[in-house]
């Protein structure tokens, strides 16, 4: 059996961490790999770039597929829908026994899918052999926006072996950020949270953006408790969770948010909005909290009434943090795309 991974999502100099859960994947699936199996990758080269530039990106990556359609792959699994499924599209013409998984991550179905495209998105959709959507509301829209049947919701997977509870580790922050600097992720509620509370109460925040960076130097420049850094390694992120009581992530919009469970692999409680999505991953009062989306300063009553929780409720949390999503980890997760490549 002969496996291709395609991905528009993938690390690159300037996206240190864009799509690593992708890379995870296939290099924890090549060891799984038995007598007779063989695993390879396509991905796109990720850049920042202006409108054109990315149109410019898209076709590279298309002539870049080329040679690949002069090889036979019993199964290709393609990591987000658009915009490369045309070229799996293009392929099954060629190969139309090739079964075709694709993962829906998120954007790529509940953003890049709409009323404008969305007969065209349903036509290139036709050549799916067997979609994973990565939760329940992604799976919502891809079995209403391209009216296709789901074969199994499965997230990305978190490396347990990198992401976990570090002993002896003090908490040094109240509350840790780690994402984009972008409005999408809810940075703006987050800043004026900061400004509305006591400025000695401890953040971390941890990522890259020209959105809202210099907004972060201007909190700090004015004496807020505020440590920024850039983007971190996988190891650097386990220990910043560990040093922290509280991950928050007050976005709008967002797929599977795989940082909240590493947060929780970690043992560190969540705070989020109510979004759908994050509402399959926090339970509130239990393994994290929750605020209304509309609401934003309850972000900013729950961010000022945590400090002052008591340690047994923290340690309460924090063990039913820890104990959340044991049955998503990346080992457990690439067992069931093997079975499902074998199937």
């Amino acid at each position: 059996m002969k496996i291709l991974i395609v991905t528009s999502m993938y690390p690159s100099p300037e996206k240190k961490y864009s799509g690593i859960f992708v890379k995870n994947q296939y290099e924890q699936l090549q060891t799984l790999m038995k007598e007779g199996e063989e695993i390879e990758l396509f991905y796109m080269k990720r850049t920042f770039t202006s409108f054109f530039g990315s149109i410019k990106k898209y076709v590279a990556a298309f002539f870049r597929f080329t040679p690949y359609f002069f090889k036979k792959f019993d199964v290709i699994h393609l990591h987000s829908f658009y915009p490369l499924i045309i070229v799996t599209w293009l392929y099954k013409i060629f190969y139309p026994k090739t079964k075709l998984v694709v993962t829906f991550h998120g954007t790529d179905v509940n953003q890049q899918v709409n009323s404008r495209n969305a007969k065209l998105m349903q036509f290139l959709s036709k050549k799916i052999n067997f979609t994973i959507p990565v939760g329940k509301e992604v799976a919502k829209n891809v079995s209403e926006k391209l009216k296709l049947p789901i074969g199994k919701t499965l997230p990305v997977g978190v490396n347990s072996n990198i992401f976990y509870p570090e002993k002896d580790t003090d908490k040094i922050y109240d509350y840790l950020f780690v994402g984009s600097f972008i409005k999408r992720k809810g940075v703006d509620f987050l800043m004026k949270s900061i400004r509305d509370i006591s400025p000695d109460i401890r953040f971390c925040i941890a990522g890259s953006g020209d959105d809202f960076q210099s907004s972060i130097e201007k909190l700090i420049k004015e004496g807020y408790s505020i440590e920024l850094k850039g983007e971190q390694t996988h190891e650097e992120l386990c220990t910043l969770y560990n040093q922290s009581k509280f991950f928050v992530l007050p976005s709008r919009s967002e797929g599977f948010a795989t940082v909240i469970i590493e947060s929780m692999y970690c043992g560190t409680p969540v705070i989020t909005s109510d979004i759908p999505q994050f509402i399959e991953q926090v339970n509130d009062q239990e393994n994290g909290f929750t605020f209304p989306l509309d609401q934003p300063e309850k972000l900013t009553e729950l961010l000022s009434n945590l400090i002052n929780i008591s340690t047994s409720e923290y340690q309460n949390m924090a063990l039913c943090a820890q104990n959340s999503f044991k049955n998503i980890s990346l080992n457990m997760v690439c067992d069931e795309l093997m079975k499902i490549y074998r199937a």
